[in-house]
């Protein structure tokens, strides 16, 4: 009996341990997480579908260097250790200097003070891991927190005040900010048919909510070739009627010249069902999902 009792108890602790080595390999929680092909009219879309319900799923940008030097691969390579990566992908145009085009602030530090007309789009990562748009257009740029009123509408395009006002905000909440193209802003396009025609293939950054409510992040990377009207208007058309997505904004990722992106599994493997032709090591900007 003593040996049965032994050999039971044996087996009870061999899949304890198993069970927990198992768990202990999973780096973020599937449910958050949703990786998949789609065929929609005839083309293909590589979907990466991150839920924000709970705020398990956060996400860092890295725009420029630190000032003692120290490079945006260096900069990643420091702060992911130990993060579960979700994927990490190229973000905003650079100019031939490798700096960030347009009003841009790292982490609360001001990396270029200068707003540009060129991108309508202001994108803010906070410091909690969520991200929000304005349209600058619209001159309807709101906050909260550091002692701000919120019902303020900031136009920084026509108000210095405003900017500094903004700045001062950002440095103060350690808050990311940086210009891009907006290409889809409250569900409606806000791209031309008359803008850049160059057929490649397309990858997306878009926020909003689905059929339940929740926000959702989703990464959308469309091989087929198109233009970028072409594109954001069938992958627009891709989230409203087979996702469900009332999309808040949608941006552009880089296929060109900085065309990072790295994909991982929930045991942290990677992913090759979207791949780019760059390594985190050649980036000069990067933002990262991770699950916390």
């Amino acid at each position: 009996m003593r040996k049965v009792f032994l050999s039971l108890f044996t087996c009870i602790v061999f899949l304890t341990a198993l069970l927990a080595n198992t768990t202990s390999l999973n780096k973020y929680d599937a449910q958050f997480v949703q990786i998949s092909k789609v065929k929609h009219k005839n083309e293909d879309y590589y979907v990466v579908m991150m839920s924000r319900k709970d705020n398990h799923i956060k996400a860092k940008y890295f725009a420029a260097a630190d000032f003692d030097g120290t490079t945006v691969p260096n900069r990643f390579k420091k702060w992911s250790a130990g993060k579960n990566l979700v994927c990490v992908t190229s973000g905003t145009y650079m100019d031939n200097s490798n700096q960030p085009v347009g009003l841009t602030i790292d982490n609360g530090v001001v990396v270029n003070k200068n707003l540009t007309n060129q991108f309508d789009g202001l994108v803010i990562v906070y410091a909690t891991g969520g991200i929000a748009i304005s349209n600058l257009k619209d001159k309807d740029l709101t906050l909260s927190g550091g002692g701000i009123d919120a019902s303020k509408k900031f136009d920084l395009r026509g108000s210095s005040w405003d900017v500094n006002t903004f700045v001062k905000w950002s440095e103060s909440q350690e808050a990311t900010v940086f210009q891009t193209h907006l290409l889809v802003y409250k569900n409606q396009l806000k791209v031309f048919p008359n803008g850049s025609k160059e057929p490649r293939e397309r990858r997306f950054l878009a926020v909003g909510k689905d059929a339940n409510g929740n926000t959702v992040h989703a990464i959308v990377h469309k091989p087929q070739y198109s233009s970028l009207y072409e594109g954001s208007k069938s992958v627009l058309e891709f989230l409203n009627e087979v996702e469900e997505i009332n999309v808040t904004f949608m941006i552009n990722l880089d296929t060109g010249m900085q065309d990072v992106f790295s994909l991982y599994n929930k045991d942290g493997s990677t992913n090759g069902l979207i791949a780019g032709k760059l390594s985190a090591n050649s980036a000069v900007n990067l933002l990262t999902y991770y699950f916390e």
